[in-house]
C-alpha cells in the first residue's frame, strides 16, 4: 500500500467513525455509538489504534475529517498552482527523502529558491515545521534557511524566515505529533533512530521605501 493509499483509507476510516458518532449523539444513545465504532475499528485495517489512542474515536471532531484529503502531485514544481499568496498557516516537511547523492541533491524539497515559495504561500507569523532522521540532511536544512553557518550569504532567504527556538517548540503539539505519532516518527524510534527538528516562522513582508 503507498503512503498515499494509506493517509485516504485513514480518512475514509475517520469520516466513517464521525458519522456514527454523530448519528449516536443525535439518538442520545453515544455509549452504544462508542462501543460499535470502537469494534469496527479493531477490525479495520491499519491504523485502527492509533485513533483509538489519540481519542478520535470516542470524540466528534470539528470538521468531522471533511476538511482534509491527501493529494499526490509535484510540489517542487506546482505548489502555487494549488496554494495563493498567504494563504496556508503550517507546512510540514516530515522525513524527506535525503536524496544522498550529491548529484541527486537538487531533488532535496529543501532549497534557497523552494523556500522563497514556501514564503510565498505562508502567511506571516505562519510556521514551516521540518523533521528528518538524517542528520546531514537537517544542517542542510539549517543552511539553506541560512541559520547554519551561511548567515552572511545573500540574505534575502533569512529576510524571509526566523527560527523558532527549542522553548517554544517544547509547547508545541504539532512539534509532539511529528516526533512520536506519525507512522514514519515510529519507525524512526523502533530502529533507535535520531530526530532532527527545525521550525520556522514566516516574518512580516516588509515595508516598501
Amino acid at each position: 500500500m503507498s503512503v498515499l493509499e494509506f493517509v485516504r483509507s485513514r480518512i475514509q476510516a475517520l469520516r466513517a467513525q464521525q458519522h456514527k458518532l454523530k448519528a449516536a449523539t443525535a439518538s442520545q444513545n453515544p455509549e452504544a455509538a462508542i462501543a460499535e465504532v470502537k469494534k469496527s475499528a479493531e477490525e479495520s485495517k491499519p491504523g485502527a489504534e492509533q485513533a483509538d489512542e489519540a481519542g478520535t474515536m470516542t470524540s466528534i471532531i470539528p470538521g468531522n475529517y471533511e476538511n482534509v484529503t491527501g493529494i499526490r502531485s509535484n510540489t517542487m514544481k506546482f505548489l502555487t498552482n494549488f496554494f495563493g499568496r498567504h494563504q496556508l498557516s503550517k507546512i510540514f516537511i516530515c522525513f524527506p527523502d535525503p536524496h544522498f547523492k550529491a548529484r541527486k541533491h537538487k531533488m532535496r524539497i529543501i532549497s534557497e529558491s523552494l523556500n522563497a515559495e514556501y514564503a510565498y504561500v505562508l502567511r506571516p507569523g505562519g510556521l514551516l515545521y521540518t523533521i528528518t532522521d538524517v542528520e546531514e540532511y537537517h544542517h542542510w536544512v539549517l543552511r539553506h534557511f541560512q541559520y547554519g553557518g551561511d548567515e552572511q550569504k545573500g540574505g534575502s532567504i533569512k529576510d524571509l524566515w526566523e527560527r523558532v527556538s527549542d522553548e517554544e517548540l517544547e509547547a508545541d503539539p504539532c512539534v509532539r505529533v511529528m516526533k512520536f505519532e506519525t507512522e514514519e516518527s515510529k519507525k524512526v524510534t523502533r530502529n533507535n533512530g535520531n530526530k532532527y527538528v527545525a521550525v520556522f516562522r514566516r516574518k512580516a513582508d516588509p515595508d516598501w521605501p
